[in-house]
């Protein structure tokens, strides 16, 4: 019973670093692997007692913009213990499913889920190991909060096919504060993608008592040109 409730006690622990209103997150992936592999074996049951529904919101976005949804390559960029890969398979994706993330303790975790056909270690601050233009979409959900974001979009636009789609969230109060709305709506200038949908600010941890009413999230859709 103690060693339970001392796992508990350091999943809380965990997580209090990760989920924080302030926005003083770490963008190490060394530094937040650690406090998910801390949490890894709590986090499914903590985030559904939160009403956490983003793997499936997101996955239903990628289903919608995605021609060819149910046979597509897709990555799962950042896809923890495997909640987004279970979603996916769901909503009938049936193609190749790789998932990657900084957290070996998640990812044994999503490898029980038998979801995905390869799993993989990777800091996703650096170059992700793919090859060029291999996948027809990608989700991040959750993640970008932990990413240089300018980095991550320019590896996703170096993976993606032609046609492709992304679909990832971020917080509300990092969309303009990060630069993020504006580095997106350059690199829809560029020619690079177009926004197929930006959603206004919804509900992303409703039921966690300090996150709920101050932290949102905007689901974002972008189509690689």
């Amino acid at each position: 019973m103690l060693g339970f409730l001392q796992q508990r006690e350091k999943a809380a622990m965990a997580h209090e670093k990760i989920i924080r209103t302030d926005g003083k997150v770490s963008r190490s992936g060394a530094v937040n692997a650690e406090s998910y592999d801390e949490w890894a074996s709590d986090y499914d049951r903590e985030l559904a007692s939160w009403g956490y529904d983003a793997p499936e919101q997101a996955a239903g976005l990628l289903k919608g913009h995605l021609p060819g949804f149910e046979k597509a390559a897709i990555l799962d960029c950042g896809c923890g213990t495997g909640l987004t890969g279970a979603a996916l398979r769901a909503a009938g994706a049936r193609g190749a499913l790789t998932g990657l993330d900084a957290s070996k303790s998640s990812l044994e975790t999503a490898k029980l889920k038998n979801v995905y056909d390869r799993l993989e270690y990777a800091d996703l601050n650096k170059p992700l190991p793919l090859d060029d233009v291999s996948v027809d979409g990608i989700l991040c959900i959750g993640v970008l909060t932990y990413l240089e974001e300018a980095a991550i979009f320019k590896e996703w636009l170096r993976v993606l096919r032609a046609g492709g789609v992304a679909v990832f969230t971020s917080r509300d109060d990092f969309w303009q504060s990060r630069g993020i709305a504006e580095m997106l709506s350059r690199l829809e200038l560029e020619g690079r993608w177009e926004a197929l949908h930006v959603s206004q600010p919804m509900p992303y941890l409703p039921g966690n008592p300090d996150f709920a009413d101050k932290v949102k999230a905007i689901y974002a859709v972008y189509g690689k040109l």
